[in-house]
Formats: C-alpha cells, sequence, structure tokens
C-alpha cells in the first residue's frame, strides 16, 4: 500500500470538521504547499465575505454576497478538470463542481452561523441551508435555491424518467460520506487525465475511510493494472471475487489475472 501524507488523526476517533478533511485530501494529493495555499486563500474569502455581510443578516443574505458578490460560480468549460476538485485550486479560482463548492459553502454557512448541511444527491451534490427552522435545498453549483420540481428534473436525469424523488434522496450526509464523494470526483478526473498514480492516491484514501470495502478495492485493482503492478492487483482482484462471488464482474476478474504479470514491482 502507498504511504499518504495524511495523518493518522483520520484513524482517530477526534471528530475532524469538512474542511479540514477537504484540506488534508489537498495536502495528500499535492503537498503541503498546496495545502497552505488553500489555507490563505479561504482565510481571504472568510475575510472578504465578512466585509460584504457587513451589516447584513446572514441566514438571508450570505448567498447573494457570496455568488453574486465575490463570483462563486459552477465551471461548466472544465467541469471534469482536476482544478474543480483539489480545494486550493477550487479556492484560488473560485470554481468548482457541486460537491467541492458544496463543502465550501457549507463551511462559510457554518462559520457565520447558519446551519448547513450536504446532500449526497444521485448525480448533483446538493446542501441544506437552514433559516429559523425551515430548511432550502440549494444548488451549490450556482447558489440557486431549487424547488421540487427542478430536484425531480435533477433526479430524473441522473436516474432515468421513472425516477421519483423520496425523502431517502434528500437526507443529510455524514462528512465521511460527503468526503467520500469529493475524493471519487477526484479519482475520476485523474483517470481522465490518464494520472493513475494520483487516481490510486484517491483510492488509498478512500480506503482508509472504509478499509474492507470489495468495491473500493476491485477499484483499486484496475488502477495497480495499469500502472502493472500483477501481484498487487491480483490481490485486490482476490479480495472482491471473496466478497463478492455472485458479482457478474468476478468472472471477469478470474480472467484478468489469468493474463496478469505477477513480477513484483515499486511503486514510486
Amino acid at each position: 500500500m502507498l504511504e499518504s501524507n495524511i495523518s493518522a488523526r483520520w484513524l482517530g476517533d477526534e471528530p475532524l470538521d469538512l474542511m479540514t478533511l477537504a484540506l488534508d485530501v489537498v495536502e495528500s494529493l499535492a503537498g503541503l504547499d498546496a495545502r497552505d495555499e488553500a489555507e490563505r486563500e479561504l482565510f481571504a474569502l472568510e475575510r472578504a465575505l465578512s466585509e460584504e455581510l457587513e451589516g447584513m443578516v446572514a441566514p438571508l443574505h450570505l448567498l447573494p454576497c457570496l455568488y453574486d458578490g465575490l463570483g462563486l460560480s459552477g465551471d461548466s468549460e472544465t467541469f471534469f478538470s482536476i482544478d474543480n476538485c483539489l480545494m486550493n485550486r477550487v479556492l484560488a479560482r473560485r470554481e468548482g463542481i457541486p460537491v467541492s463548492l458544496g463543502i465550501l459553502l457549507i463551511h462559510l454557512c457554518r462559520r457565520f452561523g447558519v446551519e448547513a448541511e450536504g446532500i449526497c444527491f444521485p448525480g448533483h451534490f446538493l446542501v441544506r441551508v437552514f433559516s429559523e427552522e425551515e430548511g432550502a435545498i440549494i444548488d451549490p453549483f450556482t447558489g440557486r435555491q431549487l424547488s421540487r420540481r427542478e430536484i425531480e428534473q435533477l433526479l430524473r436525469g441522473a436516474q432515468g424518467n421513472l425516477a421519483r424523488l423520496t425523502p431517502g434522496h434528500l437526507k443529510s450526509a455524514e462528512d465521511s460520506e460527503i468526503l467520500a464523494r469529493l475524493l471519487n470526483v477526484t479519482k475520476a478526473a485523474f483517470i481522465h487525465d490518464q494520472q493513475f498514480g494520483k487516481a490510486l492516491a484517491c483510492s488509498e484514501l478512500l480506503l482508509r475511510l472504509k478499509p474492507d470495502c470489495p468495491f473500493e478495492r476491485r477499484d483499486r485493482g484496475f488502477l495497480y493494472q495499469q500502472l502493472d503492478c500483477g501481484q498487487l492487483a491480483a490481490d485486490d482482484f482476490e479480495f472482491f471475487i471473496e466478497h463478492c462471488p455472485d458479482d457478474p464482474i468476478a468472472d471477469v476478474l478470474k480472467a484478468q489475472m489469468a493474463g496478469l504479470d505477477l513480477t513484483p514491482k515499486t511503486l514510486h
């Protein structure tokens, strides 16, 4: 297993806030300088938002100040870019995708005394922001409150026209679930860029969150295979087959294992 720069606190009992976890990911994937950059940009954004909100009521005006006044926005042009996943780049550009912007929005809401929670909605991360006792569903990509009809349209876009919205779709997510979603999107962005070593680092971090997940072990095996680490890939494939013998992909993995080069390799 690759060594990670993430501290052992991930494995401890002390609770960590969501932004700290996102900055840990930056440090692990891009180094300490990148984390320092992210912290500087975050402090500057917090200060700017404080100035924008002066004399205003945070629950009512935080979103307009953040999106209209300070230019936070979704990046539609290069949606799958790694710049939209790593928080140092998201903060520097003030652009991102729903999950990275959602993490930032949740942090800023909490920072300014507004209750907020993440929703791991199918295909599009959402944030619930509370004003007094009511919770509004916010699209962090645009900063807009969504109607039920718009939420249903998002669901059908992700799961097909027969999908029906249920309360389970809008349940609040634990911070670990949100972090796993960020890591999965980041891993996909690295794979899209054929940066398989970085994608493997994302997989290692995901396995810190859920070390016995056979599907993450399977996915890590595919990355080891791309990096010509046949023995490591075989170990992960065997773990998946043992725990999910009836999964249709188990037979595919058995066939792939027969063609793996099991000569030991060193990853740097």
